[in-house]
């Protein structure tokens, strides 16, 4: 059986821009990266079903209260549905990395139920997010990983992400006689 072609996508820095504090705790912090949108829906046109995972620090406490950071989640989620992107599932990890969890990326732990139950093209699936856990967790989950940056440095766009899982891979042949 062939698995799905999933991208597991990162909030923070990679779908919304992330504030000084680094916590998108308001909705006056919701900000969305140029781009996004028509992105993420050219790619689940094409076939890609969408995951959202991502690191809630201290979801929860005192600092981050839980009903504060799903304010926020649910305006994220109507917001992307409102213009036709779905997600599969979401998954977030309110630990620190003190902590030492097994769910906080790069670390799997997360989603083993999701991979478990939903096998994965790991030729075609991505892991896509601004940080090197973000990597990290693509490498972990056996898939590869690509950068996208609010400011578009290193040419780390939503544009140039749809544009390289879009293309065909090139290949040539040479015949000599």
């Amino acid at each position: 059986m062939t698995g799905a072609r999933v991208l597991f996508v990162d909030r923070d820095g990679t779908m919304v821009e992330e504030p000084a504090d680094e916590q998108v705790d308001s909705l006056a912090k919701v900000r969305l990266l140029p781009g996004v949108i028509p992105a993420l829906l050219e790619l689940q046109q094409a076939g890609y079903r969408l995951v959202l995972v991502s690191n809630e620090d201290g979801m929860g406490t005192a600092s981050f209260p839980e009903p504060a950071f799903r304010e926020t989640q649910d305006f994220i989620r109507a917001l992307f549905a409102s213009q036709g992107v779905q997600f599969d599932a979401e998954f977030f990890c309110p630990h620190r990395p003190v902590d030492g969890c097994e769910c906080r990326k790069p670390k799997t732990g997360l989603l083993t139920d999701y991979l478990r139950d939903h096998p994965l093209d790991t030729e075609h699936s991505y892991v896509i997010g601004d940080r090197e856990t973000d990597l990290q967790l693509a490498a972990n989950l056996g898939v590869k990983g690509l950068r996208v940056y609010a400011d578009g440095r290193d040419g780390c766009t939503w544009a140039a992400i749809v544009e390289q899982l879009r293309r065909p891979a090139r290949t040539a042949t040479v015949l000599r006689k």
